[in-house]
């Protein structure tokens, strides 16, 4: 099956936010360290926000672009991410606050939300389109 021009246009606008995205983290992290002006540790570490917001402005657009169908699947993939994320980093708040032996950094766990929440996004969307395809 042919990809639609809305899934193409996604892909054009998402994929080179994500490349750009994992440039910056990179270059963020490492130059930042090494820089002493606290005005430009604060723009090196938010530098990679502005791919994730071309990432996100890409994500709104396929859905507001698809049809009725799609916008449902995406719907439902979107919902079982955010809860399933939301949980999973509640769990591992309370495993966290128990003292289990774990030592992690509030930064650490922070910046995992986001990714973790696009691929959990990813992996739930692939369960939704398989459960819709095994109803058809």
């Amino acid at each position: 099956m042919a990809m639609r021009e809305v899934h193409k246009r996604y892909l054009r606008e998402f994929l080179p936010a994500m490349a750009a995205y994992v440039v910056l983290i990179f270059l963020s992290v490492l130059v930042s360290a090494r820089v002493d002006s606290v005005t430009w540790r604060v723009v090196l570490a938010l530098l990679p926000l502005l791919p994730i917001l071309l990432a996100i402005r890409a994500m709104v657009r396929v859905v507001r672009d698809q049809d009725e169908l799609e916008r449902r699947i995406d719907l439902e993939a979107f919902a079982i991410s955010a809860m399933a994320t939301g949980f999973g980093f509640f769990s591992f708040g309370l495993l966290m606050g128990a003292n289990v032996g774990w030592s992690v950094s509030g930064q650490v766990v922070a910046i995992w939300v986001m990714p973790c929440l696009f691929a959990s996004f990813g992996i739930a969307k692939l369960l939704v389109l398989w459960r819709y395809r095994s109803h058809e």
